[in-house]
């Protein structure tokens, strides 16, 4: 069951899903017909465009996949003239549509192609918190005055009720890596580095090609390549923030390539009918080159989730020969400043209540206060707040314990910025206070 809060959500859905080497379709789908007295969603996007009378008479009632918004593609805006943001909202289609995948760890967004039959559902504040099957018979209306100013407003579907549960297909978004240690491996001892790959895979080696060495690895029916290249000098993030060609594209996070940092780029290349092709690069400095490990695919609903598995298995058996310590070119802690600056910095007590206020807690106590430099502060716990904007002065790290208004108890580590008090990021806390630091 998928929660509703009390905001208009809108939902788009797609079909299409994929083993390694070919697409399944769902045995389960809505055909494109009615269903009993409801709509599949392709049956009412033809009447959308051809019986357009029809569909503003009155209720509609749909059998749809409900597809919620990526939490990858961030928070949309509503827009002026619009009171939801068409983009965030959820999807409704015949087949289940995975709205973003994962590839190392990472999870990124998958739009849903214009070939594909697809509504956005709009959740109506007055409806309240409800529950959404994740396939449901729905009961709505379109061409509500209220959404007339929105992109696509012929296109957004405003939830009445929701009639009844449909049985459904549930898409998986992370699959089990499969493991690889009985796979073979290809290794080159000079760079000091190895990866292993599906058996029955070919290999294809290539020297002195502008890279030290680049290798791709193709399963037998050669429908998809995994590109591993190792080329000579570092990469950085360039001057004055200019990103090279290898770190250039649509989003990055940081990831791991075997054991070490690395930086996940998605390029987003041209769209085609069935989706858009993509590239995804994991980046990483070793031994004073730099290793580029990736994977060219179409998103949309040609996605082939099964490839993307066999990739991310691949990136998690690289084996470096030595230890690898900031290899993640775009690691802020590279550029982090390793001294706290001039000031001036808001208090100790001020940062304590502020810290107690933007954490949520309920019944909440501050238990230890460090002012670190942007530096200790990214170093501080492993995880994505790390990656918190900006290089701050100073920034208070603040333990804060409490409830959650779940009711369940918590720890919590609050970043806050030294010089304003804004809130940089949060996270649990570890175990002892980070660093070496005591209460400032």
């Amino acid at each position: 069951m998928l929660v509703w809060l009390v905001v208009a959500l809108a939902i788009t859905a797609c079909g299409g899903f994929g083993q390694l080497t070919r697409r399944s379709e769902d045995p389960t789908a809505s055909p494109a017909v009615e269903v009993g007295e409801a709509l599949s969603v392709e049956a009412a996007v033809t009447a959308l465009e051809t019986e357009r009378d029809r569909l503003a008479t009155g209720p509609v009632e749909l059998v749809a996949y409900v597809n919620t918004a990526p939490g990858s593609a961030g928070v949309a805006d509503a827009q002026a003239g619009c009171p939801v943001a068409p983009e965030g909202l959820a999807v409704l289609t015949d087949r289940p549509f995975l709205r973003e995948f994962s590839v190392a760890g990472v999870m990124l967004p998958n739009e849903v192609p214009a070939t594909v039959p697809a509504l956005r559902l709009v959740v109506p504040y007055s409806l309240g918190i409800i529950d959404i099957p994740s396939r449901a018979r729905l009961r709505g209306h379109f061409f509500d005055p209220e959404y007339a100013g929105c992109p696509g407003a012929d296109r957004l579907f405003v939830l009445d009720e929701v009639v009844e549960p449909v049985n459904g297909v549930r898409a998986t978004l992370v699959a089990a890596l499969p493991e690889t240690a009985d796979w073979p491996e290809w290794a080159d001892a000079r760079l000091g580095l190895g990866i292993r790959y599906p058996d029955g895979w070919t290999v294809e080696e290539a020297r002195n090609q502008g890279a030290i060495v680049e290798v791709r690895f193709q399963p037998p029916n050669a429908d998809a390549t995994m590109r591993l290249a190792v080329t000579p000098g570092q990469t950085d993030a360039g001057v004055d923030g200019q990103l090279p060609d290898v770190l250039r594209g649509a989003r990055h996070a940081p990831a791991l390539l075997g054991p070490a940092r690395a930086r996940l780029v998605d390029v987003v290349g041209p769209a085609r009918p069935e989706g858009s092709v993509r590239e995804v690069r994991l980046v990483a400095n070793y031994r004073g080159n730099t290793v580029v490990f990736a994977a060219h695919f179409t998103d949309g609903a040609a996605l082939n989730p099964g490839l993307l598995t066999v990739f991310s298995a691949m990136a998690g058996s690289v084996r470096f020969a030595e230890p690898v310590d900031l290899a993640d070119p775009l690691d802020p802690t590279l550029t982090a400043h390793a001294e706290l600056g001039p000031g001036p910095f808001i208090g100790e007590g001020t940062a304590a209540d502020r810290a107690v206020v933007v954490s949520g807690l309920h019944d909440a106590i501050v238990t230890d206060t460090a002012l670190v430099p942007e530096r200790d502060a990214r170093l501080a716990v492993p995880g994505s707040c790390r990656e918190f904007p900006g290089q701050p002065e100073g920034v208070w790290l603040v333990t804060v314990e409490g409830t959650l208004p779940s009711g369940q108890d918590a720890r919590l580590l609050v970043y806050l910025d030294a010089s304003s008090g804004e809130r940089l990021c949060q996270t649990d806390a570890p175990a002892s206070a980070p660093g070496d630091h005591t209460g400032s």
